[in-house]
């Protein structure tokens, strides 16, 4: 007769069960508090497992969150692949995006916490699977948009226009406190199409959108 051993799982399908369970044990914390004040035993309570589960199948809580990000990226650059045969791609991109940030409060605790003013190896795991892939191809997404001014550095513009998108997520008390502005209207298509005129004009070929 077998004997049923308790601790870890051997079956890898219940294996990958429990790293995703504790995954999203990570994100919902993520969501409400800081990267640094999360500690390992609250992502096993709100898991509902033992806090040696996270060492074993990730090392550490670092290693967690890595993975978390490997995991979101995946899916986030899935939809923006997609994103390059639609019709107006530069378009559906700032509306991607801005859905994204809206929906994923998780993301942009880790830019303020470990990217913007630390240089921890999750921070740079983060700029490896986000910015780094988003400078990759979003240039090309401006010098495709119709009414492009050649003249204008994409790159630099691709960068100002990340920084239109994101900023009003990791600065949400300067928004709120000084503009004004609530999360509901930054996460609306009210605002996504403000973005794009915006941004759009400002990439605008004047002769060409005059003849």
């Amino acid at each position: 007769m077998k004997k049923n051993i308790r601790g870890r799982p051997v079956d890898p399908e219940i294996q990958q069960q429990k790293k995703l369970t504790l995954i999203n044990a990570a994100h919902n914390l993520l969501q409400h508090k800081s990267y640094h004040s999360i500690s390992i035993r609250e992502i096993a309570d709100a898991a509902d497992m033992k806090s040696a589960m996270i060492s074993y199948y990730f090392g550490s809580k670092e290693a967690l969150f890595v993975v978390l990000l490997e995991h979101t990226a995946e899916q986030q650059f899935e939809i923006f692949q997609n994103i390059k045969h639609t019709e107006n791609p530069l378009k559906e991109f700032i509306y991607s995006a801005v859905h994204f940030f809206s929906q994923n409060k998780a993301i942009t605790r880790l830019i303020a916490d470990e990217v913007l003013f630390q240089q921890s190896t999750l921070g740079k795991r983060f700029i490896e699977l986000f910015p780094k892939k988003i400078a990759a191809f979003l240039p090309d997404l401006i010098i495709r948009h119709p009414q492009y001014n050649t003249t204008i550095n994409a790159h630099w513009a691709a960068f100002s226009l990340m920084t239109m998108l994101v900023m009003p997520f990791i600065g949400d008390s300067v928004r709120k406190q000084a503009w004004n502005i609530s999360d509901q209207q930054v996460c609306s298509n009210a605002w996504s199409e403000h973005i794009y005129q915006l941004f759009t004009q400002g990439i605008l070929d004047r002769e060409s959108s005059d003849a």
